[in-house]
């Protein structure tokens, strides 16, 4: 069995930026989809208050980073951020098969 990495982005958003939020997951994932080294991804949103929480499994780090770069290079996570009360929070997980 192949290792991968698993990602979880965490960002609290503002109250009034719920909805914007879910429409750009909706229109930007179909890309993430896509993206060389991406395998899966799945969104939670915390019941007690607007935070989500992005679980995010890809081959490697080094393809994350890409895809990060290329969110940021092409202005989708400037986007996102403005809907966020302060920046997410990520973080990296080896899988391990054991």
């Amino acid at each position: 069995m192949k290792n991968s990495v698993i990602i979880i982005l965490e960002a609290k958003v503002k109250e009034e930026k719920v909805s914007e939020f879910q429409n750009l997951l909706s229109k930007y994932l179909p890309e993430t989809r896509k993206y060389k080294g991406f395998i899966n991804i799945k969104i939670h949103k915390n019941l007690a208050d607007n935070t989500f929480v992005l679980y995010e499994k890809w081959e490697t780090i080094q393809h994350y980073e890409a895809y990060l770069k290329w969110r940021t290079d092409t202005g989708v996570m400037e986007i996102l951020g403005n809907t966020f009360t302060s920046p997410p929070n990520i973080r990296y997980w080896n899988t391990l098969n054991l």
